[in-house]
């Protein structure tokens, strides 16, 4: 149980394995009063759901309830310009969560720790957070499967979740059903295939064109 009165932030990511669309991250803060009653409400690893309407719901009970939130959005566009400019997924995954921590510490000055689900580039998150007035007194602590050990990490991943799938949709939206947007799904390398043949280049505000997935998808056409 979190001390009386700490309040702690958890963070997560969803889409970072996505060819089709953005990554996303999502991060709430929460005292202890909040975190008996995000348990009772049943919200818990948003991979353990298996409909986005109840993920829908427990994001605007999270959005509602929470000390503070805050969602951050990196599109396949911006990620493409990131690495162009030399810097890798896992920098720019730690810079969403630094720029998530600094949203909420603006709102909350007092924050005891940041938790994080596990990623490469936790050194990177570290440094950024000392090298800020609103952010260096506040813990960091990463672990592998914190989503499942911290609930306001599980909350944070219900965020990026139903953010990455509300995304997701309105890409649907507009270029027509694609899948899942993950390279395992026989579905979205159909389609970016199918893309490619018609248009004879990508559509770069939706899919990471800097994979070696895209470069190989060129090669087998060409």
């Amino acid at each position: 149980m979190e001390e009386k009165g700490k309040i702690v932030v958890g963070a997560d990511e969803a889409g970072r394995g996505l060819i089709i669309g953005p990554m996303t991250i999502g991060a709430c803060a929460i005292d202890d009063s909040i975190k008996q009653k995000f348990e009772g409400i049943g919200i818990k690893d948003s991979k353990n759901y298996s409909s986005h309407n109840k993920i829908s719901a427990h994001a605007e009970l999270i959005k509602k309830e929470s000390l503070a939130w805050s969602i951050k959005t990196l599109s396949a566009e911006v990620l493409t310009n990131y690495n162009k400019n030399g810097m890798s997924m896992d920098e720019a995954e730690a810079y969403a969560f630094f720029r998530a921590i600094e949203d909420i510490a603006k709102k909350l000055p007092i924050i005891a720790e940041y938790q994080v689900d596990n990623f490469q580039a936790k050194g990177k998150l570290r440094s950024l957070m000392k090298e800020n007035n609103s952010t260096r007194n506040i813990k960091l602590i990463v672990t592998p499967r914190a989503e499942k050990e911290f609930i306001a990490v599980g909350a944070g991943s219900v965020l990026a979740r139903n953010a990455s799938l509300e995304e997701l949709r309105k890409i649907r939206t507009q270029y027509g059903n694609f899948g899942s947007g993950s390279t395992n799904d026989k579905k979205t390398i159909n389609w970016l295939k199918q893309y490619y043949k018609k248009n004879h280049s990508w559509p770069k505000k939706i899919v990471r064109v800097y994979w070696k997935t895209i470069e190989r998808l060129e090669n087998e056409i060409e």
